[in-house]
């Protein structure tokens, strides 16, 4: 039931809530790829396999390191950017640097448990293929452990966006305009995480324990 209610709110979700990216620098818009391979997740629950070939990358042909679950690249270079700037801009002075100190805790936490979750993420090319493994057991785990954090990921994620905002507010008054565009930009981004990145995880996660369950 948990699941069909997921897809659903894929399958429904709402293109006006999307904010221009006009504004927003180029490392901190979301990757293209993202939806489409969520949709294509999604689709998939009710008939992921375990059967047919496995590819020779995931049977650790030519690697001697076994499957290991990686945040994607376009992802990880998005949140790399943003921990920069963040760190930055708890370094400045004025409103701006007392703004950003003010949240350093919950930014910081917040990154830290990105590190944790959307390694999961990695298998969707794979998944998306119906094919199931595995070296993907993990990502059972990591969507257990996120059903029970998400409640105060959920909390954590208002005190940072209402931060953020003050943030914002603090930038505007200093004529800081690129701190302002990265404030909203990683409100965007938890956001994304929100409606799109972490119900994704627990779908990959459900599809996987489907899959290795047959």
């Amino acid at each position: 039931m948990e699941s069909k209610l997921l897809i659903s709110q894929f399958l429904t979700f709402p293109t006006s809530r999307r904010a221009s990216t006009k504004e927003v620098p180029a490392i901190f818009r979301s990757n293209a790829v993202v939806l489409p391979a969520v949709l294509l997740a999604a689709t998939l629950l009710a008939s992921c396999q375990a059967d047919g070939p496995i590819p020779a990358a995931l049977r650790g042909e030519g690697n001697d390191k076994p499957l290991e679950l990686q945040i994607p690249d376009s992802l990880q270079k998005r949140h790399e950017a943003f921990r920069a700037e963040f760190v930055k801009a708890t370094k400045e002075g004025g409103k701006v640097g007392d703004a950003a100190r003010t949240i350093e805790k919950l930014g910081t936490n917040h990154f830290a448990k990105a590190k944790d979750v959307f390694p999961s993420l990695g298998v969707l090319p794979v998944l998306a293929e119906g094919k199931v493994t595995p070296e993907m057991g993990a990502t059972i785990k990591v969507a257990k452990k996120l059903r029970a954090d998400l409640p105060q990921i959920r909390r954590e994620h208002r005190d940072l966006v209402a931060g953020l905002k003050n943030f914002a507010e603090a930038a505007m008054e200093e004529g800081e305009t690129d701190y302002v565009r990265f404030a909203e930009s990683l409100i965007l981004h938890i956001q994304e995480e929100n409606e799109v990145l972490y119900p994704t995880v627990l779908l990959i996660g459900d599809s996987v324990k489907r899959g290795l369950d047959k």
